[in-house]
């Protein structure tokens, strides 16, 4: 196993955590309702949001194992992960608010970070399946 595919499938196992972490706050959020208190009238749209980056999360995680584990699926795991980097953005978006409007969201910097790499290893893996047809 090269180390692109060792690398993307440890970032997979992280967003499958991170996928239910935000599953697990979203629901909350929906239940309890105290996230208006923080986003302000954006909180249902904002909650969504979490939910579905969540789905998409998990989504990415598994097509990331299955393309670490078989190169030639790496497509899905790729494309889930730049459906994942623009749902982060929404979500930062989103979250402006809760900062005053003015205030740089630094989590969701981070993730994006982390889900335009993981984007860069599918690709990595993507081109090294290339290689060996």
């Amino acid at each position: 196993m090269s180390p692109a595919r060792k690398t993307l499938k440890i970032l997979a196992l992280i967003y499958f955590v991170l996928g239910i972490a935000s599953l697990v706050i979203g629901i909350a959020g929906i239940a309890t309702g105290k996230f208006e208190s923080t986003y302000g009238p954006n909180a249902m749209l904002a909650t969504v949001v979490l939910v579905a980056k969540g789905l998409i999360d998990l989504a990415a995680g598994v097509a990331g194992i299955k393309g670490a584990n078989k190169p030639s699926q790496v497509g899905g795991a790729f494309k889930l992960g730049i459906v994942a980097a623009i749902a982060t953005i929404a979500q930062a978006v989103l979250t402006l608010p809760a900062f005053g409007g003015d205030a740089i969201n630094y989590g969701a910097f981070v993730i994006v970070v982390y889900d335009l790499f993981f984007i860069q290893q599918a690709h990595d893996i993507k081109a090294e399946n290339k290689d060996r047809l």
